[in-house]
């Protein structure tokens, strides 16, 4: 596929997480090789663009500010900041008053999962604070904004509208994870429970739709009924991380049990075999593989998420692994 800036950004965290853990080098150089490579494609204004038609994209900007901040704490180069600080105040240039995005975002309502949006602003806050950069409060002020109004979309039981792109009646797997580890994170930052219980409120009901194989529907419609016949791994690593994250902070056994189970099938869909480059390592959109999130695809961010699993992941108790 085309370089994509929104996914490269958020996997720069990712690779330095793997070069502190394990003291890969190759991982911390080419996760600042990308930081490198998204200066060169912000626009002057500050946002990042849909290199497809050069249009700038809110929630693709905010992906952009977790690799620049985490670029930036791990070398200090003034230049990943400063990137950084202008992709924020785009990002609150465009803003509505009600603290939802609607611009640059393809949708007139505004998205919740842009929760995640809210959390990379807060991630700025905190960089920019510690390096004495003068009026960060304001990121802060403005992901508080957006995660009221996400917060004010709940119908109950952890249900949030506006939560896709393509089917708000049944939103991805991906963008409802998208909404729960940002509600997550920031809640975390925040010191707010009121984000985090909302995140624990999706996180339990999803749970509860893990199969004994740890298998899950790549949809899900009001009232939590699984909507779709195949399964979003993307969705499945992302939420899993959120599962562990929850069991870490407050034990509960519904959580782990989750998050082990979802951890054993995408281990078994993961292709560590192949002798093609472009197929080892990687996880696939969609099980099966002709599934209707990214059909016949192996997207680079799922890999991403499923690392991001690992690392939180219970790591025993998994469901024995199968082929298909």
């Amino acid at each position: 596929m085309p370089s994509y800036p929104e996914t490269t950004g958020y996997i720069i965290p990712t690779l330095l997480n793997v070069w502190r853990e394990t003291g890969d080098s190759e991982a911390r150089r080419r996760a600042l090789e990308m930081a490198d490579w998204e200066l060169g494609v912000q626009l002057p204004d500050g946002a990042i663009p849909d290199l497809a038609t050069g249009a700038p994209v809110v929630f693709d900007t905010g992906q952009v500010l977790f690799g620049w901040v985490g670029a930036f704490r791990e070398t200090g180069d003034e230049r990943y900041l400063a990137a950084a600080l202008r992709a924020g105040d785009w990002m609150l240039g465009v803003m509505d008053a009600d603290g939802a995005w609607r611009r640059c975002m393809g949708s007139s309502s505004g998205l919740t999962f842009n929760a995640r949006s809210a959390w990379a602003l807060l991630e700025l806050a905190g960089a920019a604070g510690a390096a004495g950069a003068a009026g960060e409060g304001r990121y802060a002020e403005a992901a508080r904004r957006f995660l009221e109004w996400s917060l004010a979309r709940e119908e109950g039981r952890g249900w949030f509208d506006l939560n896709c792109l393509n089917d708000g009646d049944r939103p991805l797997l991906h963008t409802i994870a998208y909404t729960a580890e940002g509600q997550l994170e920031a809640g975390l930052l925040l010191d707010e429970p009121r984000l985090l219980e909302a995140a624990a409120r999706t996180a339990r009901e999803l749970a509860a739709h893990v199969g004994s194989s740890g298998r899950m529907a790549g949809r899900f419609a009001r009232g939590w009924a699984p909507a779709a016949s195949w399964a979003c791994l993307t969705g499945m690593a992302q939420i899993s991380r959120v599962w562990s994250r929850l069991h870490a902070l407050a034990p509960e056994p519904l959580l782990a049990q989750a998050a082990a189970r979802a951890l054993g099938f995408l281990t078994a869909t993961h292709d560590v075999a192949s002798g093609h480059g472009g197929l080892r390592g990687g996880i696939r959109g969609s099980f099966p593989i002709t599934g209707a999130y990214c059909r016949y695809r192996i997207p680079n961010w799922a890999a991403k998420f499923f690392v991001d699993a690992l690392r939180y992941g219970p790591g025993e108790d998994r469901q024995p692994a199968f082929k298909g």
